[in-house]
């Protein structure tokens, strides 16, 4: 597995140390950046060609356009991009993040094995000020419980956002049938788990797992979060009968 890395803040710098990690990488290359690790899998490149993925945490990196023209699959962290992708193009897996990446993958695998008649909640942390008021939610340690602000409601799904004012994060998923009623919970520092987000999306694409054309990582949420649980992600899980 050979990734190439354009970083430019301190997530991009974890990914590259979870990736470090990764068993099957054979190579990481550093996009226009001097490398001073020892570890004889990480070097500096000028070019992306010949990759198996690029991985970028900047939303406003060119990157993009220099993995289209070499042929590679590229990772963003980014949920949008200010321009459509061909469906003939490269592959290309946008929003490896938090939310987007490992809440919504939770999200609609938890929907799917709890089944139809299921309602599940999805909640997630974002920065901002604590609210006093709102839906009451209940993190793991050391996020804790935090009230939220519904973003949306269907026959289904709640979403609900939590603002927290420091370097935390998490998420929570629950699925309620009427037999049981099944959590899981992530809290972290919030750039590791960003990281974590993003390194399994780079995994994901350069295992050939994201076909050609703008993606999502929910799209194939087994084999991103089973790349995630691998790279370090933690999950507490608690199950209730009714």
């Amino acid at each position: 597995m050979r990734i190439a890395l354009d970083h430019t803040s301190e997530i991009g710098v974890r990914v590259g140390r979870l990736l470090l990690g990764e068993e099957d990488l054979d190579l990481l290359g550093v996009v226009r950046r001097d490398v001073m690790d020892k570890d004889r899998r990480i070097r500096r490149i000028d070019d992306v060609a010949g990759f198996d993925a690029v991985v970028t945490d900047d939303p406003d990196s060119t990157i993009l356009d220099e993995a289209v023209a070499a042929g590679v699959p590229c990772v963003l962290w980014a949920d949008s991009l200010d321009r459509r992708a061909d469906a003939e193009s490269p592959p290309l897996l946008l929003g490896a993040n938090l939310v987007s990446g490992i809440g919504e993958s939770l999200a609609n695998r938890e929907a799917d094995i709890a089944g139809p008649t299921a309602q599940v909640l999805f909640a997630w942390t974002e920065p901002g000020k604590p609210l006093r008021h709102g839906e009451p939610l209940t993190f793991p340690e050391p996020v804790g419980a935090r009230w939220g602000t519904r973003r949306r409601m269907t026959n289904r799904r709640l979403d609900i956002a939590a603002p927290v004012p420091d370097e935390w994060a998490g998420i929570i998923v629950r699925s309620t049938t009427d037999e049981t009623t099944r959590t899981l919970g992530i809290a972290d520092l919030a750039v590791h788990l960003e990281a974590i987000s993003l390194a399994s999306g780079a995994v994901l694409a350069a295992s050939g797992y994201v076909p050609s054309g703008a993606h999502r990582p929910d799209e194939t949420a087994d084999s991103y979060l089973d790349a995630a649980l691998r790279i370090g992600l933690d999950i507490a899980s608690f199950t209730e009968s009714s």
